[in-house]
């Protein structure tokens, strides 16, 4: 395998740092969609299609464990046990800090409902799936205490991803779970893949083996709480999407694909985005024949020629912007994984901040008789408040890297046995 001079020698792609932020943005986008009362239909259709970005993220996760942890010979740097901790490391503290805060969030949000009714908790919701006319496809349900008990056990041992009828506390982890399965496969897989020399021919397979799964669940009309859970997020049925990542690095250690891919950037980047439009076309005409699909490999070579051509732009001149973007890739776990315990605070904040603004012009005497009723009512949320959401749950991200989890990571790895 020779490597390409294009792509091989880059110490840091820069452009998936961008990348991955903007991804980790999207599913932000994709979580809070719901609040805002005034967004434009074509904005909640492709703020809707927040998978797209999960599964660029698992090729991207593949694509760059390829490129940092396997040498020019495509054999891994170091032992699997070392790899795996330190893989570890980088995940377990931020899926820990995330689910405390969850935890404590939900039980202040609602320890009387928990203690009167057991825990509320959603089961696989989605607007595209019915069980019949009128009738949503899940319903929130509580959760026995032993039931609770048990996931909070799960999420410990980051196994939920397994569980395939519901999502509780910080319901977005489930893919830090399954990423933690695909790197314990790794040391195993990454190598082999990267000797192959029918690269192209192994891609295809591996795509069709993924369609397999949604395309019988759509035959068979499965929309069952459990089917939905396990083709939704189970690691198996995802582990496709981390391996075809791999082989798209091994793609890129041929020069010609790597000229290609230089000089076709910008039709590949064109290309890749119409998948967007074409999911939310799909899903709007017959969401409930298009979900599975659309949701899980449909949209594949869409994802990978986003990811090719972001992966061609160089190192950024100036120092400040190779900064933000190393700083923003890094962080953009943290924004995915604590973003969705923020919900349950963001939104009643939000309103009872939009109930004040509304009273701020009233005198002293209207205010007295006019606050309890205006805060009482269900103040609508208005689209131009998304932009502050980011900006504060980007910053929150930040600060949780730069300050928690990054010396979390470093303290963990430099107590690591040598390997």
């Amino acid at each position: 395998m020779t490597p390409s001079p294009a792509l091989r020698p880059t110490a840091r792609y820069y452009g998936l740092e961008w990348l991955r932020f903007l991804m980790a943005l999207y599913m932000v986008v994709y979580h809070l969609g719901g609040l805002y009362s005034d967004l434009p239909d074509a904005f909640r259709r492709l703020a809707g299609m927040g998978f797209f970005a999960t599964s660029t993220f698992f090729l991207l996760s593949g694509f760059l464990l390829a490129h940092v942890s396997l040498d020019r010979q495509g054999a891994l740097k170091g032992s699997s046990r070392g790899f795996v901790l330190r893989r570890l490391c980088n995940l377990y503290p931020i899926h820990l800090l995330t689910l405390l805060v969850a935890l404590g969030l939900s039980y202040w949000l609602s320890q009387d409902s928990w203690l009167e009714h057991g825990v509320p908790v959603y089961y696989n919701q989605h607007p595209y799936l019915q069980l019949e006319e009128g009738g949503a496809l899940d319903e929130m349900l509580p959760l026995t205490w032993l039931a609770a008990t048990t996931h909070v056990l799960l999420q410990l041992l980051l196994l939920q991803s397994w569980e395939p009828r519901f999502l509780w506390l910080n319901g977005a982890a489930w893919s830090i779970s399954a990423l933690l399965f695909f790197y314990l496969l790794f040391p195993l897989l990454g190598p082999r893949l990267m000797r192959l020399r029918r690269w192209a021919l192994a891609a295809v397979v591996l795509w069709g083996l993924y369609l397999l799964g949604p395309l019988v669940a759509t035959w068979a009309q499965a929309f069952d709480t459990v089917t939905v859970g396990v083709i939704h997020r189970n690691p198996l049925i995802r582990l496709p999407e981390f391996l075809l990542g791999i082989l798209l690095y091994r793609a890129v250690q041929e020069p010609w694909v790597a000229e290609t891919t230089q000089r076709l950037r910008l039709p590949l980047l064109l290309f890749g985005l119409t998948g967007l439009w074409l999911g939310a076309l799909l899903l709007e005409g017959d969401g409930r024949r298009w979900f599975y699909l659309v949701h899980n490999g449909l949209l594949t070579p869409f994802q990978a020629a986003v990811l090719l051509a972001c992966a061609t732009f160089g190192e950024p001149g100036r120092a400040g912007v190779r900064r933000l973007a190393q700083r923003l890739g890094e962080a953009s776990l943290c924004i995915f994984a604590v973003h969705t315990p923020l919900i349950g605070v963001l939104e009643p904040w939000t309103r009872t901040l939009l109930g004040w603004m509304h009273l701020a012009g009233d005198s002293l005497e209207d205010l007295a008789e006019d606050v309890g009723e205006v805060l009482a009512l269900p103040i609508p949320i208005p689209g131009w408040m998304l932009p502050l959401h980011l900006v504060l749950i980007v910053l929150l991200g930040l600060a949780m890297q730069r300050w928690v989890a990054g010396p979390l990571r470093r303290w963990l790895q430099a107590r690591l046995p040598q390997s």
